[in-house]
């Protein structure tokens, strides 16, 4: 670990790590999974999640 990584850039990586095996699990287990959405939760098919944005969802802040 670096001393540049900031506190809060590991906790959103790991919140994006945890988010990608929740996916996988749902997907394992043909479940939808809730979302936020234009303003509402929506619930979307977990395995189309996955195949659809499972490697290129950002997990990084954005710079300020």
């Amino acid at each position: 670990m670096t001393e540049n990584v900031s506190q809060s850039q590991l906790a959103l990586n790991a919140m994006y790590r945890a988010s990608q095996v929740a996916i996988a699990r749902a997907a394992e287990k043909n479940l939808n999974i809730p979302i936020w959405q234009n303003g509402k939760i929506v619930f979307i098919n977990a395995k189309e999640e996955l195949l659809t944005k499972g490697s290129t969802r950002p997990h990084t802040a954005p710079a300020s």
